[in-house]
């Protein structure tokens, strides 16, 4: 008797979380947003989340944290962007004759895949022409996409009439 009223009090509530989410989400949520709150609930919370940081490349040395964020305020102007940042500094050891890069932290992933958009741009300028901007990676994601480049080089060699691209992390023919 006790089995029957379970069947049907608690087997008759429960839910798959699918249904009660298609139910109760009135806005579904975009691919990347979706697998971007994926990444972020599976990380271990010793790892530092790279997701909202921008490497900055080639932007000359000036003495001064303040100066580091006087140049990168210029690099943004010149792309029309007014991000808000929180955090910004040089990273690696200084050395004569070596420029450092710049990690800038900024406060939404919205902003910094907006700024990526806009990095070609900057070839353009007279100022920044030498600057590159690109996500902030882990070592094991630098590794993979020397590893990936070094592959594309070597089919463009082979096949300078095909038109490859990195889309995703792999190499497409377009």
């Amino acid at each position: 008797r006790l089995k029957q009223w379970y069947q049907r009090r608690v087997r008759g509530d429960l839910k798959c979380y699918s249904a009660v989410l298609s139910q109760n989400c009135a806005v579904s949520l975009a691919p990347r947003k979706i697998q971007h709150a994926v990444r972020k609930a599976t990380s271990s919370p010793e790892v530092e989340d790279r997701s909202c940081n921008l490497m900055i490349f080639g932007l000359p040395e000036e003495s001064g944290q303040e100066k580091v964020e006087d140049s990168v305020r210029g690099v943004m102007d010149s792309l029309n962007e007014k991000p808000v940042i929180s955090k910004c500094s040089r990273v690696g050891a200084a050395a004569d004759g070596k420029v450092r890069p710049v990690v800038v932290s900024l406060n939404s992933r919205e902003t910094l895949i907006t700024l990526l958009r806009k990095a070609r741009e900057l070839k353009t300028t007279t100022a920044y022409s030498k600057v590159f901007l690109e996500p902030d990676r882990t070592l094991e994601q630098r590794v993979e996409r020397k590893r990936t480049l070094k592959t594309l080089s070597e089919l463009r060699r082979s096949n300078p009439e095909g038109r490859y691209v990195i889309r995703g992390g792999a190499i497409q023919c377009v």
